[in-house]
């Protein structure tokens, strides 16, 4: 994503547009639970769009921290039973990492404004354990970027603790990506991911032989609270600028033979 614009060059001798102060950048979360039952294992899907209302490039975002609700037990999915390393990472690429790293993957787009044209880069990404720091559980954010140019980036997240109504917070932290020299930063605006076994396949050696099988997930709580599972998402833009927004998910309806009880 950092060589995201070789093409912009050829605008070069436009005036470059920098980004707003943005105060009036607008964030909007989507977050949804897959399956969504009740004392059950689940993948939380998630993404965000940020938007500046004149059809312009956000001010670069440096921090976004998804909240999640209690009891919604990530460290006991099954998920994250090996960790990789950013070395492996560069190395290598995805390949590079165990599967059972892999927490959940997604996609991105990142964009910067020159003259009167936005330019969007468009990403893949991938979430990975990364080795504990100090008892902290630490995570890896690999962005392969693929249209209009390849790239690819590794950025340091983390699991925090959280007031309540919130159990933990997923933090990513994304460094400031020069487009090209003298250029504007790249804005990541959109982000789609999952965290959960949705789409994930381990190994496990049994027997001399490596076994598929998906993680158990996310377990979700035996009861909701009123009004859904509250959900939330922080972003710190590189002015300083801070935006929170938040989202409730609805109660799952239990399964039919659970209402029978």
């Amino acid at each position: 994503m950092g060589a995201i614009l070789a093409a912009a060059l050829a605008l070069a001798a436009m005036t470059m547009v920098p980004a707003s102060s943005r105060a009036d950048v607008s964030a909007t979360l989507h977050v949804g639970l897959v399956p969504e039952r009740l004392g059950h294992g689940t993948t939380i899907r998630f993404g965000f769009d940020l938007t500046e209302p004149h059809g312009g490039v956000p001010e670069p975002v440096t921090t976004v921290s998804l909240f999640y609700p209690l009891n919604f037990g990530i460290l006991s999915s099954g998920l994250g039973l090996a960790s990789c390393t950013s070395a492996a990472l560069e190395a290598r690429g995805a390949p590079g990492c165990p599967s059972r790293s892999l927490m959940g993957f997604g996609t991105a787009t990142g964009a910067i404004q020159v003259g009167d044209e936005r330019v969007d880069e468009q990403a893949l990404t991938a979430v990975y354990l990364a080795p504990f720091q100090n008892g902290n559980v630490t995570l890896l954010f690999f962005l392969d970027a693929y249209m209009p140019l390849s790239a690819e980036r590794i950025f340091d997240g983390s699991l925090q603790p959280a007031p309540a109504p919130f159990g933990g917070a997923l933090t990513i932290n994304v460094p400031l990506i020069e487009s090209f020299p003298e250029g504007p930063d790249v804005a990541l605006v959109k982000l789609r991911s999952t965290i959960g076994p949705l789409g994930i396949t381990y190994y496990a050696r049994t027997h001399g032989q490596f076994v598929p099988y998906q993680p158990s997930g996310i377990i979700l709580p035996p009861k909701c609270p009123w009004g859904g599972f509250p959900f939330a998402a922080r972003f710190t833009f590189a002015n300083g600028h801070e935006l929170t927004v938040t989202k409730k998910v609805r109660c799952p309806r239990p399964a039919l033979a659970e209402r029978r009880r």
